[in-house]
Formats: C-alpha cells, sequence, structure tokens
C-alpha cells in the first residue's frame, strides 16, 4: 500500500499497536505524526521513525484535554499542510469487578478511552469540513447541486475499539469504553461521509502489548495459557491489527465506509 503524501496522526502512537500502525505508515510512504502522554516512550518511538523518515513528528499531551488535542492537530496542520489519516489508538486498562470499581478509574477510562477519541475526532473533523461546507453553502445560495463527496478530498478515522467491547468479566470500564467507541464510529460514518470522511473501527481480540502489562507472565504464565487456549491463532501481534488499520485507510477501501472489523485470531464472539 502506498501512502506517499499522506499525512497520519497516530493517538497513542508511541507503543503498542499505535506504535506499529506509525511505522508502518512510515515505511509506506507516508508523513507521521504520533501523539502519547509518556514523554519518554514518545522520544523513543519519534527516534524509531526518523529511521525510516524524517517527515515525522512526536507530540506530547493527554487525549482527555481538549486544549492538547487542539494543539496537537494544529502542530500537525502547520507542519505537514493538513491531516489525512486519523487513527485513535490511545486507551489505558483499570480492570476490577462491578462491585470494586471506583468512581475515579471509571471516570479515567472512559475519558481516555471514549472522550480521548471524541476530542480528536471532532478536531479534526473541523479542519476537513470547513472547505466542503463552505463549498455546500455556496452551491444552495447559487441554485446549484451539492457537491457529490468524490468532489471532496478523501479523509480517513480509523477508532481502536476491542473484542471486549462485547463484554469481558472483569472490564466493565474498559468494555463500556470500547463499545462506546463503536457508537462514535458508526455515528461518525453517518455524518460525515457527505464531507468524503470515512469512519472505520477495528476491533482486536488479546494483542501482546504495554497496556496489558504483565498478564502473560503473571502467575507462571496462567494467563497466558488461559487465552492461548480461547484464541484459535494464538495471542496477537501489534502488527495483524497495522494491517488491518492501514487497509481501512488505503486506495483500496476507498469504497467502504462504517466498518467495524475484526482482528480476532479466528475467535468469533466475545474475547
Amino acid at each position: 500500500m502506498n501512502f506517499k503524501g499522506k499525512i497520519a496522526l497516530i493517538t497513542g502512537g508511541a507503543s503498542g499497536i499505535g506504535k506499529e500502525t506509525a511505522i508502518q505508515f512510515a515505511k509506506n510512504g507516508a508523513m507521521v505524526a504520533i501523539f502519547d502522554i509518556n514523554q519518554k516512550t514518545l522520544e523513543a518511538t519519534h527516534a524509531a521513525l526518523k529511521q525510516i523518515t524524517e517527515d515525522c513528528i512526536g507530540v506530547l499531551g493527554d487525549v482527555r484535554q481538549r486544549e492538547n488535542v487542539e494543539a496537537c492537530v494544529d502542530q500537525v496542520v502547520k507542519r505537514f499542510g493538513g491531516v489525512d489519516i486519523l487513527v485513535n489508538s490511545a486507551g489505558i486498562l483499570k480492570d476490577a469487578l462491578i462491585p470494586k470499581m471506583t468512581d475515579a478509574d471509571f471516570d479515567d477510562v472512559i475519558a481516555t478511552n471514549l472522550k480521548g477519541v471524541f476530542l480528536f475526532m471532532q478536531a479534526c473533523t473541523k479542519v476537513w469540513t470547513k472547505a466542503p461546507l463552505e463549498k455546500i453553502k455556496a452551491a444552495k445560495s447559487a441554485g446549484k447541486p451539492v457537491p457529490s463527496p468524490a468532489e471532496f478530498p478523501d479523509k480517513r478515522i480509523v477508532n481502536i475499539s476491542s473484542m471486549a467491547a462485547e463484554g469481558n468479566k472483569g472490564q466493565i470500564a474498559y468494555s463500556a469504553s470500547k463499545a462506546g467507541v463503536l457508537g462514535l464510529t458508526k455515528t461518525s460514518a453517518k455524518e460525515l461521509i457527505e464531507f468524503n470522511i470515512k469512519t472505520h473501527a477495528v476491533m482486536p481480540t488479546l494483542i501482546d502489548t504495554p497496556i496489558i502489562g504483565d498478564l502473560l507472565t503473571k502467575e507462571n504464565g496462567k494467563w497466558k495459557s488461559y487465552y492461548e487456549g480461547r484464541i484459535p491463532l494464538g495471542i496477537g501481534k501489534p502488527k495483524y491489527v497495522a494491517d488491518a488499520i492501514l487497509w481501512l485507510c488505503s486506495d483500496e477501501s476507498y469504497f467502504v465506509n462504517g466498518t467495524v472489523l475484526q482482528v480476532n485470531g479466528g475467535k468469533v464472539g466475545e474475547l
């Protein structure tokens, strides 16, 4: 897939799925901006990206803070001239059974995994819809047909949900946030297609990334064995998800909108 001339912005781009997605975009010719809250990993990933392309930047910030989000989009537009692709990969886990879930942890997960996605979608679409809205308004004022979506620049949004959106024991906040991402995605796909903005979501199964911490090593590998037994193709690698994201952002998927793509390791249904 060729992304030469395209500008990709990836939140949570310093580690895990976000990092691998940023690397694959860079390898396929895109200009890449990564946004992350962890300065150390951000700097390390930015350095790795610079080994692939000089057309990359790292932006430090918090997806929960509107001013951080809007400043990031402004910075990317100033550096590269725009944004073509938004990948919302930033996310956190704070698991607990329902009786033990605290308000603070629940709110933090929703703010990061759900509101953060919305804030970046909103910031980018404000930029993307400005010119199309002016053209649509001018056409209506002149009594001319409204421009078709195909006349506007092709933009893509890919949101990272999870198979846990179907429900997973001990993940009431995480599952709720990832189910909410699907609602954001479907609504965005319906609202924004008139501007040639296509919105998708991917739903990965368990992927070996830093977000799961020591899950795969604790208790002498008990949980690793458990999940390997539940997922026919085993625990996933970040590149499996990145490959799906790149396809959804490619010319090959031009005629697709509102897709929820399971990267499920062969297991259909819940995690």
